[in-house]
Formats: structure tokens, C-alpha cells, sequence
């Protein structure tokens, strides 16, 4: 794979985590490529918290309703 290639695929893996690395994740993984994959597990954490909240507000919603 040409430098070109993997830079091009590199920009699109950043820019689909976000363009942005945690500070944490940037000192903890030595290459680009081991933080954009930690960046995106941190982000799938993250999403599933906010899901779980979200299924919480809109239980209690639904409950609300139902009474």
C-alpha cells in the first residue's frame, strides 16, 4: 500500500472518530493507528452510556404516560 493510500485512509479514520484523540488515549498508544482504535472503543463506551440513560428517561417517560 502506497503512503498516499494509507495516509487517505488514516484522515478518514480520524475524521470518523471525531478528528480529535483524547489526551489519555494519545499518551497511552504509541502509533496513530492503536489511538484512532481506542478513540473509537472510548466513543462506542460513551455512546452506550448515553443509550442506557436515554432508555432510562424514556422508560420513566413511558411509564408516566401509561399511568
Amino acid at each position: 500500500m502506497s503512503t498516499a493510500t494509507l495516509e487517505n485512509k488514516l484522515d478518514k479514520a480520524m475524521e470518523l472518530v471525531g478528528g480529535l484523540i483524547d489526551p489519555e488515549i494519545a499518551e497511552s498508544y504509541p502509533s496513530l493507528e492503536a489511538r484512532i482504535l481506542a478513540q473509537a472503543l472510548e466513543n462506542v463506551e460513551i455512546a452506550e452510556r448515553r443509550l442506557r440513560e436515554i432508555q432510562k428517561l424514556v422508560g420513566d417517560f413511558s411509564e408516566e404516560v401509561l399511568i
